[in-house]
């Protein structure tokens, strides 16, 4: 089982839902608390989605071109 993507896909839904309803419950209320719980909400999302955008590699190395075996020099004695 592939747990990286698991862990990263948890934090992804979670970091998405805790934006939107944070969102949503600070637009919504008049109360201090309840706008001060909401924009941490909001920013624990942000470092949730941060942490996935910085683990997740951009390129992954195939070996060489299309998958063949990088060359090898040989030198030949003088």
């Amino acid at each position: 089982m592939e747990w990286e993507f698991i862990i990263k896909l948890v934090l992804g839904i979670a970091g998405a839902a805790m934006i939107a309803g944070g969102i949503v419950a600070y637009r919504s209320s008049e109360r201090a608390g309840v706008r001060t719980a909401s924009a941490a909400a909001v920013a624990a999302g942000i470092v949730m989605w941060a942490a996935i955008v910085v683990t997740t590699s951009i390129t992954t190395d195939t070996g060489g071109a299309a998958g063949a075996p990088f060359p090898t020099v040989v030198i030949q004695g003088r």
